[in-house]
Parts: C-alpha cells; sequence; structure tokens
C-alpha cells in the first residue's frame, strides 16, 4: 500500500513492506533483499530501475526510539492485481503517524491504478551522528515499521533524512563526467538544478579508468571530454591518446570541425567556451607511424600537412626491431611455421649485442647469410652461444626477418641515432598516436610497443594520462588472443601491461582503456580498473564487465553519452546512472570529417 509519511510536519510519498509470514525480508549470501508495495505508482514518478532509494526504520536502545535508513537501490518492478493479492500483510503493519481514515476520504477504488511491487537491494545502514551521517553494513532486515520513499535531491529544512547527493557520497571538486539521474532525463532538468557527478581523482591512488560502450554510444566524445577535462583540472596533466578511427585526430583541427550540438535539456556550448577549450590542451603533437607504403594514404598526407600550418608539432616515425626486449616480442609476425626460428634469431639478436652492435633487420639478415655461407652442413653452430640449428631453421628465420620488414627500420635515418623513435612521447602537452591507416597486426605491435616504453619511462612520465582504443586488441582473453597460436608471446604481451597497470600508478602514470568487445578482453584490465564506466551495451556483452543484469537491461536501451559509472574509491561502490553533457570540444561524424579534411587540404595547397 501507499500511505502518506508525516516526519517532522513533512510530508512525502512512501511504499509500505510487502511481505508475509511466508516471505519475510532477510539477509544471507544472496546480499541484502527486500520488496515494497505501492497502491497508485503515479504518485511516485521517480520509480525506475537502478534508482536509488532510502528506506526508514526504527531502533529501540535503552527505551528510546531512534530512526536510521537503508540505502539501496530498485532492482525490479512488478505489477500486481488488486483483486488477487498475493500475499497477506502481517500483522503489527501499524503506522502512528499515519491517519486511519485519511484513506477512506482519498480512496477512489481499485479500477483506476494497479499496484506495484518495488524490488530492491539494499547496500548499507546510515545514521545521523551529531549531523554526521554515519555508513554501516547492513546488520539486519528491515521492520515492519519501515517505508520507503525517494530521497531529496537538496536538503529540506525540518528533514533529516539523507539527500541524494549523500547517499551516492557525490563530490565537490573533481572532473565533470555529467549529470546524475536515474530515468532518460537527469534529476533536475526542468529548472536546471543538476547533481553533477564528480570523479575526484585528486583524492585516488589508483586513477585506471575501464570504459566500455558500442559504436555511436558517445565513447569518442566522453573520451574527447575526460582529457578536456584532465587538461581543465591541471595544465600540467600530460595527454597521450591512441586514435583507432581517426576521429580523436579531429582535435588538431578546431576552425573547421564543428562543435557538439547540445540537446534536449543540455546547455548550449558557447563560442567562448570552445576557443577556451582550445586553449586548455595547449600544444598538441601529432604522430604518425611510418609505413611500408608510406606516401599512398591521401588522408594521412593531408592530415599532417593541416596539422602542420596549425601549429601542431608533427612527427612521423617508425618502430625499430634493435628496440624491442626481445625479438620473440614479434613472433606473431613471423611468416614461418618453424617452432625454432624464434629461438635461432634470439640467439642472433643476443650475440649481436654482446658485440656492441644493435640487433636490427639487416644486421640479423647479414649473420644468418655469414653463417650459411660459412658452413656447408645440414647443423650450423652459433659461435657466441653454442647453439646448434638445421639449415632450414636458418632458411626459415630468413623468411621471418622479411616478414618483418613490413613492420619494423622503415626509417633509415631512426636507424643511425642512439635515440628510441618513441621517445617522441616525451612530450609536455596532448600527444596523438594516429593509427586508422594501420592494419591490425600493426596497430597491435605499435600499442604494446607504446606499453613497454610507457613501463620503461614510468618514472619521468608522471602526470601522464595515456588512452587506449579498442584495448581488446593489445589485452586480449585467452580465447580471443588474435596474435597466433603463442601462448608465450600472450603471455608476455599481458605481463607487460600488468606491469605497466600495477606500478605506473606509483608514479601517477594512469591508464583509460576501452572498448565495445568487452568479452573479447582479458579478466584483467577491469580488475586493474576499479573505476567502471559502461555505456550502450547489449546485455550479453554486459556480462563481461561486472554490470548487474538488471542495469545491463537499462544500458541496452542508452540514448548516445549515457552511462552507468562504478568508483568505489570515489564513494560510489554503487552504479550511478550519468547524462553527459556536450562538451566545448570538436566532434562530428567521421563521413563528414574526411570529407572536409581532404577539402581543406585542397584548398589550402
Amino acid at each position: 500500500m501507499c500511505t502518506k509519511m508525516n516526519n517532522n510536519n513533512l510530508k512525502v510519498e512512501v511504499a509500505k513492506p510487502y511481505h508475509d509470514i511466508n516471505t519475510p525480508f532477510s539477509i544471507d549470501e544472496k546480499g541484502a533483499l527486500a520488496e515494497y508495495i505501492i497502491n497508485d505508482p503515479e504518485k511516485m514518478p521517480q520509480l525506475a530501475l537502478g534508482a536509488s532509494i532510502l528506506i526508514r526504520d526504527r531502533i529501540r536502545e535503552d527505551n528510546t526510539q531512534e530512526d536510521f535508513w537503508y540505502a539501496g537501490r530498485i532492482i525490479g518492478l512488478k505489477a500486481v492485481s488488486p483483486f488477487n493479492p498475493e500475499r497477506t500483510s502481517m500483522l503489527y503493519q501499524e503506522d502512528e503517524e499515519m491517519d486511519p481514515t485519511k484513506p477512506l476520504d482519498e480512496i477512489n477504488g481499485p479500477h483506476t491504478h494497479q499496484p506495484m511491487v518495488i524490488q530492491v537491494a539494499l547496500t548499507r545502514e546510515i545514521r545521523l551522528d551529531n549531523n554526521i551521517y554515519l555508513d554501516s553494513a547492513i546488520q539486519r532486515p528491515p521492520s515492519a515499521h519501515s517505508r520507503l520513499f525517494f530521497p531529496n535531491l537538496e536538503p529540506k529544512e525540518g528533514d533529516n533524512s539523507p539527500t541524494l547527493k549523500t547517499i551516492l557520497q557525490v563530490k565537490d571538486q573533481g572532473l565533470s563526467l555529467g549529470m546524475i539521474g536515474f530515468g532518460n532525463k537527469p534529476y533536475g532538468w526542468k529548472d536546471n538544478k543538476f547533481i553533477e557527478y564528480k570523479w575526484d581523482i585528486e583524492k585516488l591512488d589508483n586513477k585506471h579508468i575501464f570504459i566500455v560502450g558500442e559504436s555511436g554510444s558517445g565513447k569518442t566524445v566522453l573520451l574527447k571530454n575526460l582529457a578536456y577535462q584532465l587538461r581543465k583540472l591541471d595544465s600540467t596533466n600530460r595527454i597521450i591518446l591512441t586514435d583507432v578511427q581517426g576521429d580523436i585526430s579531429q582535435l588538431l583541427m578546431w576552425d573547421f570541425v564543428n562543435k557538439i550540438p547540445s540537446r534536449d535539456w543540455q546547455p548550449a556550448v558557447s563560442t567562448k567556451d570552445f576557443e577556451n577549450a582550445k586553449k586548455l590542451f595547449g600544444k598538441f603533437r601529432l604522430i604518425v607511424p611510418k609505413t611500408k607504403d608510406d606516401f599512398d594514404v591521401d588522408d594521412v598526407n593531408a592530415l599532417c600537412k593541416l596539422a602542420l600550418k596549425r601549429g601542431v608539432d608533427v612527427r612521423r616515425i617508425g618502430l625499430r626491431f634493435q628496440d624491442l626486449d626481445s625479438p620473440k616480442d614479434a613472433e606473431y609476425l613471423y611468416r614461418t611455421s618453424s617452432d625454432q626460428a624464434a629461438l635461432l634469431l634470439e640467439d642472433l639478436a643476443e650475440g649481436l649485442k654482446n658485440s656492441g652492435e644493435p640487433p636490427s633487420l639487416s644486421r640479423l639478415q647479414t649473420a644468418i647469410s655469414r653463417l650459411l655461407s660459412r658452413n656447408t652442413g645440414n647443423q650450423i653452430t652459433i659461435p657466441t652461444s653454442g647453439g646448434s640449428y638445421y639449415r632450414s631453421t636458418f632458411e626459415a628465420s630468413r623468411r621471418a626477418l622479411r616478414s618483418l620488414e613490413e613492420f619494423f627500420d622503415l626509417d633509415p635515418d631512426a636507424q643511425q641515432e642512439d635515440q628510441n623513435p618513441l621517445d617522441n612521447f616525451d612530450f609536455d602537452g596532448t600527444t596523438i598516436l594516429y593509427l586508422d591507416h594501420l592494419n591490425q597486426d600493426e596497430r597491435f605491435m605499435w600499442e604494446m610497443q607504446l606499453v613497454n616504453w610507457l613501463y620503461r619511462n614510468k618514472k619521468k612520465m608522471h602526470n601522464s594520462y595515456v588512452f587506449f582504443d579498442e584495448a581488446h586488441q593489445i589485452i586480449p582473453s585467452t580465447k580471443h588472443t588474435g596474435i597466433g597460436s603463442s601462448a608465450e608471446v600472450f603471455n608476455r604481451l599481458r605481463s607487460n601491461f600488468e606491469k605497466l597497470a600495477r606500478e605506473g600508478r606509483k608514479f601517477r602514470l594512469n591508464l583509460i582503456l576501452s572498448t565495445q568487445n568487452p568479452q573479447d578482453l582479458h579478466t584483467i584490465v577491469p580488475e586493474q580498473c576499479p573505476t567502471r564506466i559502461v555505456m550502450k551495451i547489449n546485455p550479453k556483452n554486459a556480462a563481461h564487465t561486472f554490470l548487474d543484469k538488471e542495469l545491463a537491461y537499462i544500458a541496452n536501451s542508452f540514448s548516445q553519452g549515457q552511462f552507468w559509472i562504478q568508483s568505489p574509491f570515489n564513494g560510489t561502490p554503487d552504479w550511478v546512472r550519468v547524462h553527459s553533457i556536450a562538451p566545448p570540444i570538436p566532434h562530428e561524424s567521421m563521413e563528414t570529417y574526411r570529407t572536409k579534411l581532404m577539402e581543406k587540404a585542397r584548398s589550402e595547397k
């Protein structure tokens, strides 16, 4: 039933416990669950899956009666027939403050409404002690005295119950990620009195984030906004963004890429805010990997030329084979079926290093040719290591090195330098690694070598935030490695990420990893990322994000920019629904952007 609850002369709409002798409330290994019934759901417009609720209850101590609250969220809504009630209310469902004659005055018969059962998961108890709200684990199930209602959005005079902001422990400082609301619009949208979700990263030890969202969910805009908010918070924060689809590069073209249009309740982005955001990003550096057909990609050349004209520091670099920790790091690229080829190249590389020579592809080829020409037998021994291999293994290794020429040592000038080309990522500003023109194998190698470089240089990369899009390609699950059949290669690459995630945060080197295929991502990613964001996603994929089933059902219907966020160390261990605003950054569809890019390049020749 639904009744009015009078608390310090304030009235709120409440729902009463829905239990009887056969279905008592309980707390067990499944958690703390309870059900409440409201006679007229229309009087509770806030009813929505995932919404935060409060339950007021009483406790008697030392012959005194004290109110306290349960915080929780709605996990299910079920309509019940007023003609055939499923349960008989328990005795002693008394409510001393209820006028027993008032329902008779308001009743209009069961034909105009249908009672609804509200299923809730309770998360913690809250008590007021010396004007401070104290949280604790739930000690007992709610009693028959308890009443469910929705918390106030802001404090009200005469009402000491926790507000929604208090329940969610929303911070006053931090990155602005959007507005809280458990329906299709955020709370307060009618009068612009929003509850803003702040992510207080300065108070967090582990700042790694895991973001999941399907294509079109607004994931790229969220990533751009995170980068903007980080620079806005502290201009010394370094940003490194991997650009897999090409849309991140729009941040370099503020003069002809449109700002994001506002929708519905969202405040419009002013021209002044747009210009200020450009200044906040500071200096830009664009890093474009060299490829074998480096100058045959028109849109890449157009991007580089336009970026240079706009004052962007453009670097076109290639990977050097000699900079790998081991030739085995590239084993998945070998075009050979020989299991011994990787071991042979490992031996040869160690021999070159011991003699003071870098193990480049050309030097390895020369070493193989010399050994083959000096030995005519079927087995050849390497003098530096004493290892013996069949002649066919040398031939297989030679073929493997030829296949690697598509990926490494493409820049002859870099081969003569002592500096690793990846040292270009040591940049005080915003760096974009453009990967859209690469195939999957090339992207994988570039991102993994960036992970290795970041780990080796973690001490000097303080206050850095590194964004990896399509993270499942660099930290794949064991079932979706995408790197051939070598378990050793996969384990090594995964280990590199784990070391960076664990140790990098000590030096304030932080990772933001996003994907639209969480089922292909190794579980180590969400394990290392305590802050998780889930945008529009189908329920099957949501199971791999640790999102609760009832919330996955809602996420399946999210519109662009909406997401669930769980950030335990930010005070929100429960999932909170957030509605993004339109940030002051350039963004439009890739089809439109590519057309504009080429037209602009032709006009500025």
